[in-house]
């Protein structure tokens, strides 16, 4: 009998245990850190990716990169975006990871054009030197989940890949400090009293629309039927009229100006 009631006050005793730990939201916690730490969600059985990049030696190494994720399923390497399009449309890849500058068809362009015809199916992720502001907003809008610069280790080039698989983005902290301080220097702009008078020329104010339209300076030039050099140099006159430093700037001013139409 003794020993009866020993086992059922033992029993209730490690009871009125677990009763005390729920009823403690730290001991929950503590318990939800702990079940997360030993708890590690299971990656897809394969992650299909295609891969762009004009230098050899670069693709080498991505291919090499890969060999780090036992999921991976590389479907295919293409040295320019013409024949990465190609790639992905015959066999459709979880991921792209493309360089920018590229011949036949840049990064962007590919972004865009396969966003157009892929949208929910694939993920871009961009792995690229280019640092311009302006690059990187066109990166985005055209669709692009993950901006990775080519200083990045493997392992970021692989997490990257991962978190776009699961529709995360995943940016270059140095990219992603640019971007932060080019809102702030927008925001900081929206809070000051804008009299200024901008004054372009119509040239600059037809290009200055095409600009917050979304249009890079090819679209541009092959619009106007004017050398892409032109249109450069004319956006240079914008920005320094707008006294901005971006043409994502440029566009956020000319529209809270009233000098287009919002987009």
């Amino acid at each position: 009998m003794n020993l009866d009631r020993g086992s059922r006050n033992s029993d209730m005793g490690r009871l009125s245990s677990r009763r005390s730990a729920i009823r403690d939201p730290r001991s929950a916690i503590l318990c939800a850190i702990g079940a997360s730490r030993r708890y590690t969600a299971p990656m897809p059985s394969k992650i299909r990716v295609v891969v762009a990049d004009d230098e050899q030696a670069y693709r080498n190494a991505l291919q090499r990169t890969l060999t780090l994720m036992p999921e991976c399923e590389l479907l295919g390497v293409a040295k320019d975006g013409q024949e990465a399009l190609d790639l992905c449309n015959s066999d459709l890849p979880d991921v792209l990871l493309t360089d920018i500058n590229m011949p036949r068809m840049d990064g962007i362009e590919l972004t865009r054009r396969l966003l157009r015809e892929h949208k929910d199916a694939v993920k871009v992720v961009i792995l690229t030197v280019n640092e311009e502001a302006d690059t990187i907003y066109d990166a985005v809008r055209a669709g692009a989940l993950g901006y990775l610069l080519k200083t990045s280790t493997p392992a970021e080039v692989v997490d990257a890949i991962r978190l776009a698989y699961k529709g995360e983005a995943k940016i270059t902290p140095k990219i992603a400090t640019k971007v932060l301080e080019d809102f702030r220097r927008v925001r900081e702009d929206e809070e000051t009293d804008d009299t200024e008078l901008f004054v372009l020329s119509d040239r600059e104010q037809e290009i200055l629309d095409l600009v917050a339209q979304g249009l890079r300076n090819k679209e541009i030039a092959s619009k106007l039927c004017i050398a892409e050099k032109t249109v450069k140099n004319h956006v240079s006159n914008i920005l320094k009229a707008l006294q901005v430093n971006s043409r994502t700037e440029a566009a956020m001013k000319a529209v809270k100006s009233k000098l287009v139409d919002k987009v």
